[in-house]
């Protein structure tokens, strides 16, 4: 045993000195870093925005001349990541440099973006220096909108201007109730900080979009960014029972669900405006002239994005809105929030996802849901049925009696009945549609409007798209109960959940 050891601490003792001895062990720590002689002794940026970002570097060597200097930005995930060749002016043993970034039109990009960036150099001696990545975010610069003043709690921060801090604190404490709510209705809740950047006026929410965004938008999120923004005129202002929980619970449920990004517009939508603690009359009407002429949109049309067209695309929030109602007064929140879960996993198409939880795929469930409001099937009923089989005739005894004239007079008097009964059938369903189609009516109706037989319903907004935009917003304003309405304590699934 003794020997052993001896033995066992003379291997320890030569691979200790083949270890110190080695070239390695003299070689200084981060020699690939240090054997450069080119350093950076400073950089900035300056956003401008939404314009242009200002970058500067200054960098020195004193072995060679720095000839060529070049950038390397990402600016977001929309945009491609960008090589840039940097004009140095004038050769030397120090040099500084700017490189503007266009950040306007087509090259947008929105405040809260994430930019990363690195500058590399070479010299006249052929050495390289690989600068170290640096990283901001970007914010809304314009003079309307600095300085901005912000408050958090847990994963929330919300950002104001120009009003004092007792605004930031209503604000702090609406969209965490908000978010409270927002999370029991789907199930799970903020997972990644988010930022919600509160706007005073629409110009200047406006001004925080990109070219082209449309003009009738008062609230938008970027999910990939856990960013939202809103318009508040002030802390009694309805958009925070309606816009604010509206643009949050896209980002709760893009977390939930690991910004998936074939989710149904639809449902995202509809989930959307579900959770908002006020709903304009007007919205309801939309909808109600929609089942009155039987134009819902078909789910196809909305599932990618919504139409352009102001009216069709209110149309769609409305829709969205009450098919997702139904569903959770269908199928109950549990399952709702399983849904949500599970579209989570990527593994599984969406379809899959409804089929699996829901126990009906998409197509099925919108004809499930129009034939709940009474409006024309998406499949035809032999395709929800089992078809009938054939009957394999029977054959009979020859006969020598000609009985094709009594034939021919039982199917006559057979065709008469059958002609006059599909009469009296037509006839009963026709009423009965226009009794139901004017009983949803006055249920999707809570302004009370009334409607005399058939007439079609008149418009008293010019523009539906004013759903989202606060200063146009042509609905009474709601009552002063309403303005800062807690979200009801026992919703419609809570009340008869049906599994």
């Amino acid at each position: 045993m003794r020997l052993r050891r001896h033995y066992r601490l003379l291997l320890l003792a030569l691979c200790l000195c083949t270890l110190l001895l080695s070239p390695a062990a003299f070689a200084p720590r981060h020699a690939q870093a240090s054997s450069s002689p080119i350093t950076v002794s400073s950089r900035t940026y300056s956003v401008h925005f939404p314009d242009y970002i200002d970058l500067s570097v200054s960098a020195s060597d004193p072995i060679g001349m720095i000839v060529r200097a070049s950038l390397d930005i990402d600016l977001s995930e929309n945009l491609a990541r960008e090589l840039h060749s940097v004009p140095i002016g004038k050769v030397g043993h120090t040099i500084s440099t700017t490189w503007r970034e266009n950040t306007s039109g087509s090259n947008f990009v929105p405040p809260g973006s994430q930019v990363s960036y690195y500058w590399q150099f070479w010299d006249s001696a052929g050495n390289t220096l690989l600068d170290t990545q640096q990283y901001f975010a970007t914010t809304d610069t314009r003079s309307c909108c600095n300085p901005w003043q912000r408050l958090s709690q847990g994963l929330l921060e919300v950002n104001w201007y120009n009003r004092p801090l007792d605004f930031g604190r209503v604000m702090l404490a609406q969209a965490s109730d908000s978010i409270k709510h927002i999370s029991s209705v789907l199930g799970g809740g903020l997972i990644h900080p988010i930022n919600l950047w509160i706007y005073e006026t629409i110009d200047d929410f406006h001004g925080s979009l990109a070219p082209g965004a449309y003009e009738w938008v008062g609230g938008v999120a970027f999910p990939m960014l856990d960013e939202a923004s809103i318009v508040a005129v002030s802390t009694s202002d309805h958009t925070l029972v309606r816009d604010m929980p509206h643009e949050l619970t896209h980002l709760i449920f893009h977390q939930l669900t690991g910004n998936r990004i074939d989710l149904p517009t639809w449902f995202d939508e509809g989930l959307a405006v579900y959770n908002q603690a006020y709903h304009e009359p007007d919205m309801s009407l939309r909808f109600s002239k929609a089942l009155q002429t039987q134009t819902l949109l078909r789910l196809d049309d909305i599932s990618l994005d919504f139409p352009a067209d102001a009216d069709q695309a209110y149309l769609a929030y409305a829709e969205s809105w009450n098919l997702v109602d139904y569903m959770y007064s269908t199928f109950g929140q549990p399952k709702m929030a399983h849904l949500i879960k599970d579209l989570g996993n990527t593994l599984t198409s969406v379809n899959e996802d409804f089929q699996q939880v829901l126990g009906v795929d998409e197509l099925h469930l919108e004809n499930q849901w129009r034939l709940h409001l009474h409006q024309p099937w998406v499949i035809p009923p032999d395709q929800l049925t089992p078809v009938p089989q054939a009957v394999t005739p029977v054959k009979q005894n020859a006969t020598t009696v000609d009985t094709s004239s009594w034939l021919l007079l039982g199917l006559g008097v057979l065709l008469v009945v059958g002609a006059m009964s599909t009469l009296v059938v037509l006839v009963l369903f026709s009423v009965r549609r226009s009794r139901a189609a004017a009983a949803q009516a006055n249920t999707a109706n809570p302004a009370g409007r009334q409607q005399q037989g058939n007439q079609a319903i008149a418009y008293p907004y010019p523009d539906p798209s004013t759903y989202m935009h606060t200063s146009m917003y042509a609905s009474p304003a709601p009552p002063s109960d309403v303005q800062n309405q807690e979200y009801p304590a026992n919703p419609p699934w809570k009340q008869a959940p049906q599994e």
